[in-house]
């Protein structure tokens, strides 16, 4: 009887993940691209080490440091096109990291006197931090990503943060049993033991990680002053809260910066800087507040049951409407709408 690896077991969920993913028209196409081939970079991983330690087959293990290699640029060109306007800006980016991959490969190719396994390390630690940095991001810079979105988002960066960090961990107990303890029999048992904890933690933090990450994450990053706002901005704003009220398209619950730009004919980051200059606020309150104020209209004027209004307004998650509505008016929307109908 074949015993089916555990490793496989990230393989068929970074399958699962990567069909789902690439069938996904609301992302625009370079970021699927790339975090697809992250996906199937982490699904050829899998693939790898459970023929090492399942089959004890070695030729594959030429392969895992030359795949490994992949997974971070992926990564970090997905998350980075997700912040840029514009269908040729991901080309340079693509570019400088494909060539920083390239020469990582052949560095490991021509057997240098450093260890392939310290390259790796070295390449995924510098990726783990870059990738890191777009936490402390505003959420407004994620011009891609309607809001309600960015919970999920903030999920998958914290899940390939968490999958990375394992990989370095597992990376240095490696080259630190090479070059302490040169001996293959415990590096290939590092190896293994890594691999399944890195695909049992991975496979947990997609089924677990969406249910725990519920938080108003898009408070997360730090504000930062803005400049007064111009007359430009100004009349900027008028005109976005004219096209919102007439056309309602706030409703809209995959509603991006982009998008709105488009409408009004103007760089998304304008309309951000706008929006962040008049009120304080990022795009996603401003919208939130064109969502929260069609809400009390409904529970004011109609019987509809909240969840209804809470679809019909924009959101989609109970928490964040719930959230964003005691925000705003300082009650629940049953309270509102007891309030109101009392009066």
């Amino acid at each position: 009887m074949v015993n089916f690896p555990l490793a496989w077991l990230v393989s068929v969920l970074a399958a699962i993940a990567t069909a789902a993913l690439a069938t996904n028209g609301r992302m625009p196409v370079p970021a699927r691209v790339f975090f697809c081939v992250f996906l199937m970079s982490l699904a050829a991983i899998g693939i790898v080490l459970g023929l090492r330690l399942s089959f004890e087959m070695n030729v594959p293990a030429q392969l895992q440091p030359i795949i490994a290699l992949l997974m971070g640029p992926s990564a970090y060109l997905g998350f980075l096109t997700l912040t840029q306007d514009g269908d040729q800006s991901w080309k340079r980016p693509f570019a400088i990291n494909a060539g920083l991959v390239v020469i990582a490969q052949i560095a490991i190719l021509v057997s240098l006197p450093v260890s392939g396994d310290f390259i790796v390390l070295a390449f995924n630690i510098a990726y783990l931090i870059r990738i890191a940095a777009f936490l402390g991001r505003n959420p407004d810079e994620f011009i891609h990503v309607a809001a309600q979105a960015m919970p999920l988002m903030r999920t998958a960066l914290y899940a390939i943060i968490a999958l990375l960090g394992l990989m370095v961990a597992a990376d240095f107990a490696i080259v630190a049993a090479g070059v302490f303890a040169g001996d293959g029999g415990a590096m290939q048992l590092l190896s293994g033991a890594s691999g399944i904890l890195a695909a049992f933690c991975f496979a947990v933090a997609l089924i677990v990680a969406p249910q725990i990450v519920r938080l108003g994450m898009t408070g997360l990053a730090r504000k930062q002053p803005q400049p007064a706002s111009s007359e430009e901005d100004r009349r900027l704003l008028e005109e976005l809260g004219a096209m919102m009220d007439e056309t309602n398209l706030f409703c809209d619950t995959n509603l991006t910066l982009v998008r709105v730009a488009r409408r009004l004919v103007v760089p998304a980051r304008q309309v951000s800087n706008a929006v962040n200059r008049c009120t304080g606020d990022n795009f996603s309150r401003y919208l939130n507040g064109f969502r929260i104020r069609h809400a009390q209209e409904l529970l004011r004027d109609t019987s509809l049951p909240v969840t209804e209004i809470m679809l019909e307004a924009g959101f989609v998650s109970k928490s964040s409407f719930n959230g964003e509505f005691r925000r705003i008016t300082g009650l629940t929307p049953s309270q509102y709408r007891t309030r109101n109908k009392a009066m």
